[in-house]
């Protein structure tokens, strides 16, 4: 978002995929991301000469980021959570999943992104949460209820520590989509 003033910001598209985001200013915006998508490109293009890789640090789908391509056809790994964590379930086997979102708007379609890749999916909101309710024991309640096979925080930037108390809580493996990218980034920048 650098350069880019409030008043520059983009209704939310309807049908759109909604993000939350800080402001250099401190103030929360909700914006689309069809149009924080271009401007990840033009940073992507901006600085890909200089980097090992790019990581997105959102959970939105972005199909249509891409690194440049060399004359050689060589292209700097871009690295999306939601398609690392997409990869990830396929490669475990895992077909249904629970959903952790940060907000109600975010619910349907991060429920539509993965069925898109053919998951079934339940989604929580977790500004729903009840505010008597530690997070851990919220989700502990609402993930014994269904038959998910693994419980997924379609987020990036969770706090560890809650992610470690939420999984000794529930039976299912717990991940985060942040996490799952920052360990393929890892994996990208150990690989001589």
């Amino acid at each position: 978002m650098d350069g880019v003033q409030p008043e520059g910001i983009a209704p939310l598209a309807i049908g759109g995929h909604p993000l939350e985001t800080l402001l250099r200013d401190g103030n929360r915006v909700i914006l689309d991301a069809g149009f924080v998508a271009p401007l990840l490109q033009d940073a992507i293009e901006a600085h890909d000469a200089d980097a090992s890789a790019h990581l997105i640090l959102c959970a939105g789908p972005f199909p249509e980021l891409a690194a440049p391509a060399t004359p050689s056809g060589h292209r700097t790994p871009l690295i999306r959570p939601f398609h690392v964590g997409v990869a990830e379930f396929r490669k475990r086997g895992h077909h249904r999943l629970d959903l952790m979102v940060p907000f109600a708007a975010q619910a349907a379609p991060a429920m539509e992104k993965w069925a898109e890749e053919g998951f079934t999916c339940r989604v929580h909101v977790l500004a729903e949460r009840p505010l008597e309710l530690t997070l851990p024991a919220w989700v502990s309640g609402l993930v014994g209820e269904g038959d998910a096979e693994v419980l997924v925080f379609d987020y990036v930037g969770f706090p560890s520590a809650t992610l470690g108390e939420v999984a000794v809580r529930i039976e299912i493996p717990v991940f985060d989509l942040g996490h799952l990218a920052l360990d393929e980034l890892e994996k990208i920048l150990s690989d001589p």
